[in-house]
């Protein structure tokens, strides 16, 4: 009894299998057929046949060149004749040169017995009484007093220049010499570095600080002009 029904699901089994793959076949099929007959039909093009076309080569006649210009042969000219000397003129005989009478000696001269008057001196003009006055130049003008520029006066109140602080942590030490253009108002123009302290830092900062001072100007008379002052400055560490 146990074999019989095993036997039976085995042949449900292959009868099974062998129904699944005839569907799937006829599916597989089914589908070609549908994917051919939904693809476009792509018609061939017309061949047409190939036209024999008749080509004669013909050559081509040489043009006609134009004939050369003849050469206009020009009459020769007639040589001119030569020409004849014209007849010289018969030279003049010159005059013989006459001869020149000698001239007759003069008798001497007799010698006067009269003296010669002696020339009298030359006088000496007179002194003239009046003289013309002299004019007396006119004295030139005293130079007004010039008084130099100043940055030490006390009322000025300049503040005294700050280290760098780079040139501090590096410990340098230097004298900067300013040349320093003081205007009529007393303020700083041109900053010129007359002696470096050796150290770029210390220059910079030092021009940077003394433009901003009050300086008291230069004056000739009761004017005050343009002058340039010196101003060192130092820098020194305390030991």
């Amino acid at each position: 009894m146990t074999s019989t029904s095993a036997d039976t699901k085995k042949g449900w089994r292959t009868w099974l299998e062998t129904a699944t793959s005839i569907a799937a076949a006829a599916a597989l099929h089914a589908a070609v057929w549908a994917a051919w007959l939904a693809a476009p039909t792509h018609r061939e093009p017309e061949v047409t046949p190939p036209q024999i076309l008749e080509v004669s080569l013909v050559a081509a006649q040489p043009e006609a060149s134009p004939a050369p210009p003849q050469p206009q042969v020009q009459p020769p000219k007639p040589e001119p004749k030569p020409e004849e000397p014209a007849p010289k003129k018969p030279e003049k005989p010159k005059p013989k040169p006459k001869p020149k009478p000698k001239p007759k000696p003069k008798p001497a001269a007799k010698p006067d017995p009269t003296p010669a008057p002696e020339p009298e001196p030359p006088q000496a003009a007179a002194p003239s009484t009046a003289t013309a006055p002299v004019q007396a130049k006119p004295a030139a003008p005293a130079a007004a007093p010039f008084v130099e520029a100043s940055y030490k006066a006390p009322g000025l109140n300049n503040p005294p220049t700050r280290y760098p602080r780079v040139a501090l942590e590096r410990r340098w030490e230097g004298k900067v010499t300013l040349r320093v253009q003081v205007m009529p108002n007393g303020s700083a123009g041109e900053i010129k570095v007359e002696a470096s302290s050796g150290h770029k830092i210390l220059d910079h900062a030092t021009v940077d600080q003394v433009k901003n001072w009050r300086f008291i100007p230069a004056r000739r008379g009761d004017r005050a002009v343009v002058s340039w002052v010196i101003v060192p400055i130092e820098y020194k560490l305390k030991r």
